[in-house]
């Protein structure tokens, strides 16, 4: 069975999914294997992607989570992706 490649919008929208439902930060590894089947370097080009955006912002302590734009963009994303896709 052939798998389906999913685009980077799909990508970055299914780590800020993970990100917005588990409110507590998160440390990377976890947010990888939960959020994504990617690659450990693949996904942290997306999740450095978001924080360049600063949609997630990262502790000193290593763990991530979900800025309030961060928030807002999932929601929005939530709301128009079905009409995209």
């Amino acid at each position: 069975m052939a798998r389906i490649r999913k685009n980077a919008v799909q990508i970055r929208f299914e780590i800020l999914e993970y990100l917005f439902f588990n409110s507590k930060p998160q440390l990377k590894t976890v947010i990888w294997r939960k959020s994504t089947n990617l690659s450990y370097d693949d996904f942290i080009k997306h999740l450095s992607y978001l924080e360049e955006k600063k949609l997630v912002k990262q502790t000193a302590d290593g763990y991530s989570s979900l800025t309030e734009d961060g928030r807002k963009i999932y929601i929005d994303l939530r709301k128009s992706l079905p009409s995209l896709l």
